[in-house]
């Protein structure tokens, strides 16, 4: 590991000898990390040739000076190590997080996330799985973390020989680093076959690549006389010809050269040439070979890798602690390893070439030997599984114990293939039949995030050789919903069947989680929606035991009671019971179904009380896609009580988080029921181009839907944009078929879905009243079902539409009630204007006028632009509507409000003053200068030239806004 001063320096006279010749590359380095500290992240390729002084040129720039703090983070791959799950990560950060005191890395880690936290210090074996993305956010959130607190210049010398969970993530932060104060240098050697091929290329191909050519022979010329003394011409040409420049090679051929005893001036070139590259290997083995107890404990050091114990190198090279201590100062001594612990090869270079020439059976017993003494010696598990994986067939009863722990620990920090790895080598292990099945299973299931098809066979292969209920139980648990995965579903419910047949009632926690894995995917489609409702009755019966499942059984209750639209009160219960205890794993389906199930109660204490406790476990977690979730959940309340730019900016932010984890968000139900909802938004809003956009990239203009859940919210929301945007005939059919399905997946509450309130809209549009009304009904009936005052507003807003004047008067006046004592500004504030609508066609002007006087102001509170402007409109059409100091021509487009604020802010008045003036909100006043801003093409500048030139007159006092008199 190349840690900042992490080697300790020898005295030798040739230590600095790499570096000669390389004062350009340094310069232009130091160059780079400046720029970076300045806000010019900087990702550079160092490349040469084994030897060529790659790692010296690393070690001086981390000890340079850069003129600013530039916080060090050091890590080299091993190929002893690159098995290890995140093993370059944990060097780097190791290496940060040292330079800092304990409570500002435990506040950092905090910053980061639960997945952080599992990479960079051990992990807990019950600690849960964590996926790659995650993983690499949490990661990546530390790396900034750090950043804002210094420039970082982060170092991984040897990345050929990284593992690949480490370089997989420094991939995912590369593309990430614009406007940070990051440098990112990775160094390989030519001829290395990269561990982790795809994501080096990924980094260096969008790296600045620096490569390091030979010495010249100027600079070897210089060397070889600074280092010997004056020598002839033909001995410097013969050790150019030698070690062709090769930094490395040069020092250890003049370190034998001047240990030789051979004076200055009688050494010739043949003697040069004895001593060539393979000279130097063949010469450090036979200074090995004069001490057997040097040679026994520099293979033993190969074997274990760099960070070796001294006692434990010393057990596997078979000395006696005081002949292993001799041994190792001889090493020292001869710049082997460094004067260190633990132990270490001071060149990877050396080590490979030690390693190498140890026969291939005597380094696959060796590697067998020290799992062995690693196990007894308590190392990490995933550190004897490696040396366990390169004693190939080598078998140990306790080997396959090792490995799946091991793999426990891969697979928790986010490294799926490294614990495939790991389960493989444990299937050639002696095992009972019942190892022999969960080892596969264990397979199978971490092959599932990144080789579906492999994983899946697998868990066949895990439930055929299950030995009992509960063990096919468990491989069944997996392999369903993976084969629903692939469509697979008669399969996936086929099998769960008959292993329910056969666990009985054996466990009944067990069965409960099986039912759902077979339930959920079942759930989503058309064709299978009534067996996934007949498993769900069956889930409903009491759970017992397990925590985790009754928290999932109340998720689904609650999902079940709403959908249904039965009990609001029991909705509110089972969300409460939802969190009790609850972790990230409440952000699995069905769990988190709770949280939009309860934001249909409009029980605003259960729902505050709820989305605290789940906010912080979604801000806890690090996981984006629970972040996500909670913005969702988030911008459902706001919609449901009129807020609409909030509500647009939480379904705008949920949908930003779940493209960066890396989720499809057209085919992803959750992000789908997102768009939906901010469609509906957007709508509202007046945004009908966005709006269009969004539902674009979910739904084509295909009269074939498919029949999948999503779909069902998807026709809502088209249907829903054709009739706002005058397409009623389109809405209807959206509308109707939205109905009909969401009837099979028993979707009847209106505050669920409102398909029959907007269908009835659009019948009404059509001139089919008989129809809107019948629909009308039925959601009012339903809506008195579930007892909010919000929807049973809207239902009764419907109706009034659907039977026109009269009937229809006396149940207007019974929805603004109704919406009035709801949260739902954005209905009270639609009632209201097709209130004065009916009453200005039965002739009350004056009654039509004060009713726009509060319609107005809250839908703009609201920032329902479309519904603002229908009522000045509507304003402005009624006789008498114009007050004094109205203008009969609003000039540019403008409404009146917008105008009317306009000419205030032109004046000079300040938002507050206006708002005062007008008795409106800061908010309103905001919303109207934004459009007025907008359609103006102008700032708050730039509105005096435009609005004051044909303005009449004003006293300082704001004038007073159309529509505010009653406020």
């Amino acid at each position: 590991m190349s840690h900042t001063g992490g080697c300790t320096a020898t005295e030798h006279r040739y230590d600095t000898l790499p570096l000669a010749g390389r004062a350009g590359e340094l310069h232009t380095l130091c160059e780079t990390v400046r720029a970076s500290a300045a806000g010019h992240p900087a990702l550079v390729h160092l490349v040469g040739e084994s030897g060529i002084g790659k790692t010296s040129l690393i070690r001086a720039l981390t000890g340079a000076g850069f003129g600013v703090p530039v916080l060090v983070g050091s890590a080299c791959g091993a190929p002893l190590e690159r098995d290890f799950p995140f093993g370059v990560v944990r060097q780097m950060f190791g290496d940060l997080l040292a330079k800092t005191d304990e409570p500002t890395r435990q506040s950092l880690l905090d910053l980061a996330g639960p997945p952080a936290r599992l990479v960079v210090d051990e992990a807990s074996f019950d600690a849960p799985p964590t996926s790659t993305y995650a993983t690499h956010h949490a990661l990546y959130r530390l790396i900034t973390k750090l950043a804002e607190r210094s420039p970082l210049l982060l170092v991984v010398d040897d990345a050929h020989a990284a593992d690949a969970p480490s370089m997989r993530f420094l991939s995912y932060a590369a593309h990430r680093l614009v406007g940070r104060p990051i440098t990112l240098l990775l160094s390989t050697t030519d001829g290395e076959q990269p561990y982790a091929e795809e994501p080096l290329l990924a980094l260096s191909s969008q790296a600045r690549e620096l490569r390091l050519a030979p010495m010249s022979d100027e600079t070897v010329a210089e060397v070889v006389h600074r280092s010997l003394g004056r020598t002839s011409a033909d001995v410097v040409a013969a050790c150019t010809e030698v070690t062709r420049g090769n930094s490395f090679l040069l020092a250890e051929l003049l370190r034998v050269l001047g240990q030789s005893g051979t004076p200055v001036e009688q050494l010739g070139p043949d003697e040069v040439h004895r001593l060539g590259s393979p000279a130097v290997a063949a010469r450090l083995r036979a200074r090995f070979r004069a001490r057997p107890d040097t040679e026994a404990l520099a293979h033993a050091v190969a074997v274990l890798g760099d960070g070796a114990e001294f006692d434990v190198a010393a057990d596997l090279a078979g000395l006696a602690p005081a002949h292993a201590a001799r041994a190792l100062d001889a090493l020292a001594a001869m710049s082997v390893v460094p004067n260190s612990h633990p132990l270490g090869f001071s060149h990877s270079f050396v080590r490979n070439a030690v390693l190498e020439s140890i026969p291939m059976g005597a380094r696959i017993t060796a590697h067998g030997r020290a799992a062995h003494l690693l196990r007894v010696a308590h190392a990490p598990s995933e550190q004897v599984a490696a040396h366990l994986l390169r004693s190939r067939s080598s078998a140990a009863p306790w080997a396959c114990e090792e490995l799946r722990r091991a793999a426990k620990l891969a697979a928790g920090r986010g490294a799926p293939d490294v614990a495939a790895t790991y389960l493989r080598h444990a299937l050639k292990q002696p095992l009972s039949p019942d190892e022999h099945s969960a080892v596969l299973c264990d397979l199978g299931s971490a092959e599932l995030s990144y080789a579906p098809h492999d994983g899946i066979a697998h868990l066949r292969e895990a439930l055929a050789a299950a030995t009992d209920a509960r063990q096919a139980a468990q491989a069944a648990l997996k392999l369903v919903p993976a084969l629903c995965m692939l469509s697979a579903h008669e399969e996936a419910s086929q099998i769960a069947d008959t292993v329910l047949t056969d666990l009985g009632g054996e466990d009944r926690d067990l069965a409960w989680r099986l039912e759902a894995a077979a339930m959920m995917p079942a759930f989503l489609r058309l064709p299978t929606v009534s067996t996934a409702w007949r498993r769900a009755e069956r889930m409903a019966r009491p759970a017992r035991g397990d925590l985790d499942v009754r928290r999932h059984q109340q998720g689904m209750l609650a999902t079940m009671t709403a959908w249904r639209g039965e009990d609001r009160e029991k909705v509110v219960r089972c969300a409460r019971g939802a969190i009790l205890g609850a972790d990230q794993n409440f952000f699995r389906p069905p769990s988190y179904y709770t949280l939009f199930a309860l934001a249909r109660t409009d029980a605003s204490a259960a729902i505050d009380e709820v989305y605290a406790v789940t906010d912080r476990i979604a801000q806890g977690s690090g996981w984006p896609r629970a972040v996500a979730i909670m913005e969702m959940a988030h911008g459902l309340k706001a919609t449901h009580s009129g807020d609409l730019h909030e509500a647009a900016r939480r379904f705008s932010t949920a949908l930003k988080s779940f493209e960066d984890y890396g989720i499809d968000v057209r085919r992803d139900h959750c992000a789908v029921t997102c768009a939906v909802w901010f469609t509906d938004v957007l709508v509202s809003l007046g945004r009908m181009g966005e709006a269009r956009e969004l539902l674009s990239r979910h739904m084509s203009a295909e009269d074939d839907v498919p029949q999948i859940l999503e779909y069902t919210f998807l026709l809502y929301a088209r249907g829903r944009l054709r009739l706002a945007e005058g397409d009623p005939q389109g809405a209807v059919e959206d509308l109707e078929e939205c109905g009909r399905r969401a009837e099979a997946w028993q979707m009847r509450n209106p505050a669920i879905l409102p398909w029959r309130s907007r269908a009835a809209a659009a019948h009404t549009a059509l001139g089919q009243r008989e129809r809107a009304r019948e629909l009308a009904e039925e959601d009012l009936a339903l809506a008195f079902v579930w007892g909010t005052d919000r929807v049973i507003g809207v239902a009764q807003h419907a109706l009034a539409m659907a039977v026109g004047a009269g009937e229809g008067h006396e149940l207007l006046k019974a929805a603004v009630a109704r919406l009035a004592a709801s949260p739902y500004r954005l209905g009270h504030a639609a009632a209201l204007l097709d209130l004065a609508a009916l009453v200005h066609a039965e002739g009350s002007d004056a009654e039509a006028r004060a009713i726009l006087d509060q319609a107005i102001p809250l839908a703009s509170e609201c920032g329902a632009e479309p519904l603002a402007r229908r009522g000045e409109e509507l304003l402005a059409g009624i006789r008498g509507g114009r007050r004094k100091g109205r203008r009969a021509h609003i000039p540019h487009g403008l409404t009146p409000q917008e105008h009317q604020i306009g000419l205030a802010a032109a004046r000079g008045a300040t938002n507050r003053q206006i708002a005062q003036n007008l008795c409106v909100s800061v908010r309103n006043v905001e919303f109207h200068l934004s459009s007025a801003y907008r359609k103006l093409g102008v700032k708050r500048q730039g509105l005096g030239p435009l609005l004051l030139i044909d303005a009449a007159p004003q006293s300082p006092k704001a004038p007073e806004m159309a529509g505010a008199g009653s406020r």
